[in-house]
């Protein structure tokens, strides 16, 4: 692979070492290799906000998904993969997003928020912990989403597919 197409790939995928692809003579000590990573096609096309969170009745979701590192210690961190778009005034979100992005093959979970967007300081909605799908066939999620008082405020439809570097998938269909 060229690193010009390389370099488009990242931006389009999303680096997650923070790194620009090196080409052959720039290897450098500790650097993730190719099957260190998977390429996920992440596709959230709709959702529901239980109750209104703004005057007007209605809600400005967004939906924010983290992927989530094990510490050595034990512990967890998260790291922010992408964000929707926000969609204004409604309790029925039409996110329409799709976009590829490179996970980590030894990351195991993601964390997808809720958000009720706001000018001053945004709303927590609700959130859940989902596996990633590194599998070759899509697989559609209806997530719940839970508040801190583990009360469900919203759902979103999710679909996660691993793809080839070009983003086709990987599924062998016979006519």
């Amino acid at each position: 692979m060229s690193n010009v197409t390389s370099n488009i790939f990242y931006e389009i995928a999303g680096n997650y070492t923070g790194n620009n692809y090196p080409n052959n003579n720039q290897k450098k000590t500790g650097e993730k290799k190719e099957k260190d990573f998977k390429i996920i096609r992440f596709t959230i096309p709709r959702g529901e906000v239980f109750k209104a969170w703004d005057s007007n009745g209605l809600a400005d979701p967004k939906v924010l998904v983290y992927l989530l590192k094990e510490k050595k210690d034990g512990g967890e961190s998260k790291k922010l993969l992408f964000k929707t778009n926000v969609c204004k005034k409604t309790l029925l979100p039409n996110f329409q997003f799709s976009e590829m992005y490179k996970v980590p093959s030894q990351a195991n979970y993601i964390i997808v928020e809720l958000w009720d967007d706001d000018l001053v300081m945004d709303d927590f909605i609700g959130s859940c912990k989902t596996r990633l799908n590194f599998n070759d066939t899509p697989e559609s999620q209806n997530l719940v989403l839970f508040d801190k008082e583990k009360c469900a405020q919203g759902n979103v439809m999710m679909m996660m597919q691993k793809v080839d570097k070009n983003g086709h998938n990987l599924l062998n269909v016979k006519n």
